[in-house]
This record gives structure tokens, sequence and C-alpha cells, in this order.
């Protein structure tokens, strides 16, 4: 019987006693982080909705093969989220406002949430043009189209003043001259951000390019009821995480653990957890080096979960709406993933949220750090933009302690705060899964790892799934885990020029 076949039946199984809920998930699919969602066009005054676009987003293919510099001096390695989070100042500092005039557009990712966000962010830009009499504009747009809108405008030279986009495209625009150094605003910012990992700032050549917008990362989430009715604790360390997931299957009535096999989704679990073991793929001097005994152990523990049977069979062919699915309908009992299963649940398996639990990431071993991947976006100038100083002034607009706030808060943990004074907040600090991932976003990493953090070749490496292939090799029985390392190895080297 084949795979595809496998989950079809494990689907319908799962369904059983839970039809109503299945439908209200398939239904509600379209507001997941892991959606294909469809453009929605330029407004300044009525909202337009938009389905959620994917959380990793591969670099623009424009980008040169050049390798990041250090983060500024304000971007520090992490530190104790909660002494972090309770120092906070009551508001962020910024530069001086400067009053500017005349037409200002931004190009925002906000498409998150069914378009929830969007209304926002237009009542933000509307309250900045009645301070400064300008006439704001903003297009949300989704990855694919925001990339290839973007290389077109560039080519014309008629960019936007704002731009937002993930590190990797971000860094790959600074590293290509197209943006404008903002180092006043990161320098008026610095001492505002949690102290995430370098890979939370883009810089280059020594100058600050963007700020960090938010962040997402991901935890393990967990079933409580079905951890206790099975004598099981959360894992702490991978043994721990291996014997849980084993108590946790139940044939294939129940499985004990599963992740995001979409797109760039196994090599954002695969890498972080080789890092925890010690291993970075760029090492100080940024060069490549993915076929270490770390690597081989991270690959060869997500091969052995699955092996043992405590990930379904047909995990391979599995969309990650689809895991929703399973983790709501508690067919699966641990789920690594980011905050968006929180509003997923609120929608489609509210009871789920009584039950509900996270823990970090676990490391290999106790005396690892927990690494997890780090997402969200980046607010940036573009260097051709017609009003650069306006768009200046949006960006700090956009941070206000009040706003940001509110706006952040109202992703319910699918967007985090990278400012202390957010973090800080009763909303981060009380809920216990709302704080765990506010602390584990402080030692998120991106693909570099910590040590060197972003280069632009990265960006196109996930692009070219050179970090998933290997698990889904692996666990498919293509290639054996020295033979996938060595592969990806090879790939990343040639896109580095480092081959």
């Amino acid at each position: 019987m084949s795979d595809q076949v496998s989950r079809r039946r494990f689907l319908q199984r799962a369904a059983v006693g839970g039809a109503a809920l299945v439908a209200a998930n398939l239904l509600a699919a379209c507001s997941s982080s892991s959606a294909t969602p469809t453009a929605a066009p330029a407004a300044t005054v009525k909202p337009t909705t938009a389905a959620a676009a994917a959380t990793a987003a591969p670099a623009a293919t424009t980008a040169p093969a050049a390798a990041a510099t250090s983060a500024p001096s304000g971007s520090t390695s992490a530190g104790s989220a909660t002494t972090a989070a309770t120092a906070a100042p009551a508001a962020a500092a910024t530069t001086a406002p400067v009053k500017v005039s005349g037409n200002v557009e931004y190009w925002s990712r906000e498409t998150f949430d069914n378009g929830a966000r969007q209304p926002l962010v237009q009542a933000r830009l509307a309250a900045f043009d009645k301070a400064n009499g300008t006439t704001s504009k903003v297009q949300f747009m989704i990855f694919a189209e925001s990339v290839q809108k973007t290389q077109a405008a560039l080519a014309a030279g008629a960019v936007p003043d704002l731009g937002e986009q993930g590190p990797d495209v971000t860094l790959g625009f600074a590293a290509a001259g197209n943006l404008l150094p903002i180092d006043d605003i990161f320098n008026s910012f610095k001492d505002q951000f949690l102290p995430l990992q370098k890979e939370a700032f883009v810089t280059y050549n020594g100058n600050a390019f963007s700020v960090p917008w938010y962040t997402e990362t991901r935890v393990l989430f967990y079933h409580k009821d079905l951890l206790d009715k099975a004598g099981v604790k959360p894992p702490t360390t991978w043994q721990e995480w291996t014997a849980a997931a084993k108590a946790l299957t139940k044939g294939e009535e129940q499985y004990g653990f599963a992740f995001n096999p979409e797109g760039p989704g196994p090599g954002q679990l695969f890498v972080p957890l080789a890092s925890s073991a010690g291993g970075n793929l760029l090492d100080k001097d940024g060069k490549v080096n993915g076929n270490t005994p770390e690597f081989k152990a991270s690959l060869q523990f997500l091969s052995d979960l699955y092996s043992s049977g405590s990930i379904p069979k047909a995990f391979p062919t599995y969309k990650q709406n689809d895991v929703d699915q399973l983790f709501a309908l508690k067919k699966v009992a641990m789920y690594w993933t980011n905050g968006s299963i929180l509003t997923t649940l609120k929608t489609t398996a509210p009871d789920a949220l009584k039950t509900l639990g996270a823990v970090k990431t676990p490391p290999r071993d106790a005396s690892g750090t927990s690494r997890s991947f780090l997402g969200g976006f980046q607010l940036f100038v573009f260097k051709q933009g017609k009003n650069t100083a306006a768009g200046k002034e949006l960006l700090k607009y956009l941070f206000d302690p009040e706003w940001y706030a509110d706006y952040v808060q109202k992703t319910n943990g699918g967007a985090l705060p990278v400012t202390k004074a957010v973090a800080a907040k009763d909303t981060y600090q009380s809920d216990p899964i709302l704080k765990t991932l506010v602390e584990q976003q402080q030692t998120a990493i991106r693909y570099g790892g910590p040590v060197y953090g972003n280069a632009p070749f990265l960006g196109e490496a996930e692009g070219k799934l050179l970090f998933s292939q290997p698990v889904i090799d692996v666990i498919t029985g293509k290639r054996s885990v020295d033979d996938a390392l060595a592969t990806m190895d090879t790939e990343v080297k040639k896109l580095a020029k480092q081959a």
C-alpha cells in the first residue's frame, strides 16, 4: 500500500467521531501560516483579505553570494529571558521625529491571520498621515509576488519607500546595494531589543540595513492529558524526547511526534538541532562546515524517530495543515511548530487549549543550549525610494511602544515581540505557553548559526531545500545519513563559492 493511501486511511480514521472538527479545521486552514494565500491589492482605507503566507521564505535569487559581517553592538547573544523582560523600560526610545510630507509607500508582508492584521496597519498609517500631512499607501503581498514585484521595481527604479521581508531576502537586498543604511534608527532602538541572536539583525559591511519587526519561532507543543495518560513528562533532552514519542504512540490511532514536512520545514528543525549538539553550519570565518558529527547526530535522531514508528509512515506526503489537523484531534501528541497553532486550536478545537503545554526545543543533552528556528520579518528603507525620509519616519512610527504592543499581542503568539518592553507585559509573562515562545526566540537561530550568523547564500540554499532534503531523503530511504550530509555540504559550498 502506498504512503499516499496510508495517509488517507489515517486521516479518515482520525476523523471518526470528530468529523465536524475536521471539516472546521480544513476550512480554517486558510488562516494558518502554511496556507498559500492570494495577493492583497494596494489599499489605503478599506482593508482587503489575504490568507496567510508561508512562515519561511527563500531569498531572492538575485542576491549575490557574499558573507555578512557580524551584527552591530546592539545585537547580543541570548541571555536570560526573564531578566531581559523584567528589566525592560516602560517605553522604547527613538530618534527625534522629523516632520515629513508628500507620498510614502510601504510594501508589507502582513498577510497572515487571514488578513486580520491589515486593518491595524492601515489605521496606523492613517494616524501617521494625520500627524504629518503625508499620503501613505500600503500593499500587502505574499512572498513570491513581493519578491518578483520588488525585483521588477528595482530594475525600473520605482521601489517603495518602506519594505518588509524575512532576514534572508533583506540581507540579499542589502548585499546588492539596494537598501539605505539606517544605523541611526538601529542605534536608537538597540537598547530596547531583547537579547536576540545576531541572525535577527541584518547588517552588511558594518552597516545596519534593517531592524527586526517581529520574530516567530517553534517550540514543542504537547497535549498534557495524553502525556499524563502515558505516564511521561515533557522531554528536556533528545533521549527523553525519543522515549516520550515511543510511549505516546498507539499503533495507527495515535502518534508521538510530528513537525512540518513541507518545504523548508524539515531543515528548520534539523539545523537548529545540530546547533544544540554543538554544530555550526558556518564557522567563525563564514566557511561552510555541514558534514560534521553534530549534523550527523541531528539527522540520525530524526531518522530514528521516524523509523521507530513515532512519526506516521505517510509523513513525507503530508502538508502542514494535515499535521495541524491531527494535532487538533489529538492523534499526534507532540508537535514542533510555532505560535500560529494557538489560533488554529482556538478556532477549531478550543477544548484542546485547556490541556495544551509547551517546552523549549530539547537540546541533545542537559548541558546543551535549546535551539530553534528564528523566523520573522525585517523593516527597511529602499535606497531608491522617492521619499526615504518619510520611509524612515514611518518605520519609527510603527515602533510606538503602545501601538506595537497592541499589534503584536493581537497575533496571539503568531508574531513575537522583539522589544523588552512588550515581552515584559503580563500577556507574555503570565501565560506559560507565550512565555515559552518568548524565551525560545532568544536562543533561536537561522541556518548560519550563533557564531557567524547569516549570509546571503543561505536564503538561496533554503529555497533549493538543501537543508530539508537530507531529512526527507533519509527517512524515505533514498539516501544514507552520511550520503545525505555529504551532498548537502557540497551543494551549500557551491552556493557559497567555497567548493
